[in-house]
């Protein structure tokens, strides 16, 4: 934050500078993934074919041609004294010139991505001068010097193949008996091409970006406008759902979407709410950090809040008589952080005065700068009300989460649903039996009388029922499901109702409702007063006659069952509304005080739809802004930070440690700059919009269902006011809350006669509450993050040890020069030197003449051949080999599951049993690798034949030689590795002990 200018109009853009950390990062985990996936089997496959053989040409003929073959393949790899003086042989070398260009490009790359690394630790997030001039060179040597190395790459690879195969392959007019393209290893070959030709695509991103900033200019559009900017975001939200409904292939709605003013609302609401002329210069990952910071100071100010009230709490209980201090105390703003508080979190207690359970709430006082705590009355089973209430919430909310599914899946291939839109019994069929919901369980007795399917802007799923239980014809209607419910969810300025008022017989005049709800409650009331359904039901002589009328409703569903129940009322005064979990911006005050006495709003804990209202997001935005320029670490810190789960008791100090005070905030960063700005042009919209400007809450009155122990085990319901929710709390379960399948259980789980015990058994733990949550989280809950472990160091060094010795163990297995071997060789009585080699597990060095004349009588002298050839097929390996190369390859496979595990020991806290675990697979490796030696005991290091001319009888001695030797350092590592092992499972006992 902000963006980094590279050159000109070309910037980093979504990315910040110190986000170029995480991209170095992800830059060097490619890189590795790179070098593991593709560049390490290309060398090893290279390396096989090196020491086999395999990619050895004879006078220029490769081993794909029939030519190849036509010649002693076998004399020319296992060269003896015998004359090979017209004997050309080379390698092909085009795959390791790659193999090593690439080696070289990547480690390159990972010293860059360690440069970017350290320079975007510099600083913190907005205060960016240092860093940006760290990191501008970076760029641009990343830009245009480090990228010539995959350019490099791609025009040879791509050479390299064109050139083989306009050659034939190296066949001449021959026909290659199989084509080296078709080989696994050319797919490998293929993609590390084409991954470096991913790459260089940076160069068309930067030629890409200065087109789009040229033509976001002045010359081809005008930007000064808010109009124009308006139009800009509305086009934008506006394509991006239709894009969307696409790829959804119109399953989630979508089709009704055209962009044609259907968005306005919402765009002017975002352009309002990011101001129009000032632009705060943030990217999403300055969103992720700064929401999840906002989360834990919220969580602080809740933990605060709960202290201050477990002191009243103690001494409110302690008091006896009657003492009424207890209900009302007034604290200054300060004590509370400036800021209102999460009041579900509070836990309950019991007033010992009128033998009534109760939860105290915070909530800031009118025109005041102090806060209040106020004592609510949790329902009771002795008030009519409260019973009625929570029993009828409980009945009538299984129908606001059927409307969703269930009823149009009971009725999608009945005879009477047309073209799936509609579904309509018969007026003289209310008597039939038919047309009960049977197929929905718990709602056998209900029947369905009118459903529409009908998806649009204005139009919306809704159903009429006849709930024989209850008595009572029930109208439930649909929440947000489809695209265009989300487009009526934006659709959020309110909306003056005197003219829906003059309609439906109610003084709408000063008055105002979310214009989108608005328009879908205004539909629905057309479309039943057309058919003339509920006109119907309740005639003269119908079954149904002196049934209620209910409405219903979940999320959207809920504010436009408000707003219909409204506009109806004055036909059905005997109506009542139940809105579950409606969104915190329906009505105005006044037009809430009014639907108090016929609707009923039930709010499940940290909900965030009830809380969803301009003023709530406004003071989010402000905060959030604010609380950015508080950072005082560096942002990848800020990511570790706010990752690891933070106890209760060390939640002041971690905050702390990562911010500022308000006072000590630096103002000379160009960030709090255009804060400022932004205040000044916030305040000077909030005096100008202040007689325009409507508040709107949540309709009626509001039972909140306060979850005690934060796992859903126990609710409370009480009675809460609207003032309760002006805070958006940031939480784990703010979006999970909202679902309205869960609410079917709680409330009917919920027993106002068994809630006076559970309410006085929580209060009796009222005072320990923080002792239980700080014993709940005392253990370490570690998530994976690298290099995280307390004992990150040892383990590195121990890890780093592991992986050398595997290297020198693969090194081993696969060479050809574990010893040295010299014989003495039985021919017709004489003995003579048989020409000394060297040999490995599966192949040797075979010799070749020294002189550049080739082979001239026995007195030749010989050399190795640098090859690594495999054994002829006269060849036949003893026990000892056998064993030997059993032994090698256990170590291999120990050495593997070594190696996984020590890396992991970085990331995760390993305990004392994967210590031990660890330490005992180490040591098996060390004895195998140890055992590897047994080959010193073979029959070619004993008396034998000769692998390489005959079978005549050998005396032969073998002596160590380089394999040899990197065998035995190979062992010494794994010796030193489980030794370290042995020691961490030690240290980590006693530290376990010790805690103990």
């Amino acid at each position: 934050m902000p963006s980094l200018t590279i050159l000109g109009s070309l910037n980093t853009r979504p990315f910040a500078g110190d986000d170029l950390q995480i991209l170095s990062l992800v830059q060097g985990f490619f890189r590795i993934l790179q070098l593991c996936c593709l560049v390490i089997p290309l060398a090893a496959n290279y390396y096989f074919d090196y020491s086999s053989g395999r990619n050895l040409t004879i006078n220029g003929i490769p081993p794909w041609c029939p030519a190849y073959h036509d010649k002693d393949v076998g004399g020319y790899l296992i060269l003896t004294i015998e004359d090979r003086e017209n004997t050309k042989i080379e390698r092909i070398d085009n795959t390791g010139i790659i193999i090593i260009l690439s080696f070289f490009s990547v480690f390159i790359d990972l010293a860059w991505a360690g440069a970017v690394w350290s320079a975007a630790s510099v600083g913190t997030p907005t205060e960016t001068t240092t860093r940006d001039g760290y990191l501008r060179p970076l760029l641009w040597s990343k830009i245009f010097i480090i990228n010539l190395f995959p350019a490099i790459l791609f025009s040879y690879g791509i050479y390299a193949v064109d050139a083989q195969r306009r050659n034939n392959y190296g066949c001449g007019d021959e026909e290659p008996i199989y084509y080296p393209d078709d080989s696994v290893w050319f797919l490998f070959y293929s993609i590390l091409i084409v991954s470096y030709a991913f790459e260089l695509l940076i160069w068309a991103a930067v030629l890409v970006n200065k087109i789009v900033a040229f033509l976001r200019g002045p010359c081809f559009f005008g930007r000064s406008s808010a109009r124009d900017k308006v139009h800009r975001y509305e086009i934008l939200v506006g394509n991006f759902l239709r894009c969307l409904s696409l790829c959804y292939c119109f399953k989630k709605g979508g089709k009704n979407i055209k962009n044609r003013g259907e968005l306005r609302d919402a765009a002017y609401a975002l352009t309002d709410y990011v101001n129009n002329d000032t632009k705060m210069d943030i990217v999403f990952s300055d969103l992720y950090v700064g929401l999840k910071l906002l989360a834990r100071i919220q969580k602080e100010r809740r933990l605060d809040a709960m202290k201050h009230i477990a002191s009243i709490a103690a001494s409110f209980m302690s008091e006896e008589g009657d003492n009424d201090e207890g209900a009302e105390h007034v604290m200054n703003r300060e004590s509370f952080l400036k800021s209102t508080l999460n009041k579900c979190s509070l836990r309950v207690m019991h007033s010992t005065r009128n033998m009534r359970s109760s939860v105290l709430t915070i909530q800031s006082k009118p025109l005041s700068e102090e806060y209040e705590v106020i004592e609510r009355a949790i329902l009771s089973n002795d008030n009519d009300n409260d019973r009625r209430a929570l029993a009828d919430g409980a009945h009538f909310v299984p129908h606001s989460v059927h409307i969703y599914h269930k009823i149009g899946h009971a009725v999608h291939d009945h005879p009477l649903c047309v073209h799936n839109a509609t579904f309509a019994i018969p007026i003289d069929s209310l008597n039939d039996d038919r047309f009960y919901l049977k197929s929905i369980h718990g709602q056998e007795s209900t029947k369905l009388i009118f459903a529409s399917f009908l998806i649009g802007i204005h139009a919306t799923v809704y159903a009429i029922l006849a709930d024989e239980v209850a008595k009572a014809i029930v109208i439930s209607v649909r929440g947000t499901l489809s695209l265009e419910d989300v487009v009526v969810d934006l659709q959020c300025l309110p909306q003056e109702l005197s003219e829906v008022g003059r309609k439906c017989d109610f003084e709408g005049s000063g008055h105002y409702c979310h214009s989108g709800i608005l328009s879908r409650g205004k539909w629905m009331y057309e479309d039943i007063r057309k058919r003339r359904i509920l006109h119907e039901v309740f005639s003269r002589g119908s079954p149904y006659e002196n049934y209620d009328l209910v409405i219903v409703g979940h999320s959207l569903g809920a504010g436009c069952a408000c707003i219909l129940a409204t506009m109806i009322r004055h036909k059905y005064p005997r109506l009542r509304c139940f809105a579950f979990e409606p969104p915190g911006c329906v009505y105005d005050e006044a037009l809430c005080n009014f639907s108090e006495s016929f609707i009923t709003s039930f709010v499940r804990h940290d909900d965030i739809v009830p809380r969803l209202a301009p003023a709530n997001a406004d003071a989010l935005r402000d905060e959030f802004f604010e609380l950015l320029a508080r950072v005082k670490i560096p942002k990848f810190k800020l990511f570790r930070d706010i990752r690891d789960i933070v106890n209760d008791d060390d939640l002041s100090r971690r905050n702390l440690a990562v911010l500022r005070a308000t006072e000590s905030t630096p103002r000379d960063t160009q960030y709090y700059q255009q804060l400022l700005t932004f205040r000044n042009e916030r305040t000077e919209k909030d005096i100008s919009n202040r007689s325009t400007s409507t508040k709107l809450y949540i309709p009626g009155k509001i039972i909140h269902l306060c979850d005690v122990n934060g796992d859903g085990s126990f609710y409370i319901p009480y009675w809460a006011t609207r003032s309760e929710f002006n805070e958006i709390i940031l939480s784990e379960r703010m979006i999970s809350d909202h679902s309205a399948s869960p609410l079917v259980d709680i409330l009917k789980n919920i027993r106002l006669d068994e809630l006076y015990d559970s309410t006085k058994n929580h209060s009796m733990k009222f005072q320990n509450q923080f002792e239980l949550i700080q014993d709940d989280n005392s253990h370490d809950q570690r998530r994976v993050v690298c290099f995280s472990t307390r004992q990150c160091g040892r383990n590195f060094v121990l890890s780093s040890i592991v992986t050398i010795a595997i290297l020198l163990s693969f090194l081993v297995n696969n060479g050809c020069e574990f010893f040295y071997r010299e014989a003495v060789v039985s021919r017709n009585g004489e003995k003579r030197n048989d020409p000394s080699t060297r040999i490995g597990f599966y192949g040797y060095e075979p010799l070749r003449c020294a002189a550049e004349g080739g082979c001239k009588g026995n007195n030749t002298v010989l050399e190795g051949a640098r090859v690594c050839a495999p054994f002829p097929p006269a060849f036949e390996a003893d026990g000892y080999m056998k064993a030997s190369r059993a032994f090698s390859f256990v170590t291999m496979c120990l050495g593997c599951v070594s190696l996984v595990m020590s890396w992991f020991s970085t990331c995760l806290e390993f305990k004392v049993k994967a210590w031990r675990g660890l330490s005992i697979i180490l040591l098996f490796t060390t004895a195998s690798q140890g055992l590897v030696f047994l080959i010193f005991r073979t029959d070619l290091c004993t008396t034998s034949r000769n692998p390489l001319e005959s079978t005549l009888p050998i005396s032969a001695h073998c002596s160590v030689s380089v394999d040899g030797v990197i065998a035995a350092c190979a062992g010494v590592c794994w010796f030193v590795a489980a030794a370290g092992a042995c020691l961490m499972a030690r240290k980590v006992g006693r530290t376990k002990a010790n805690s103990l």
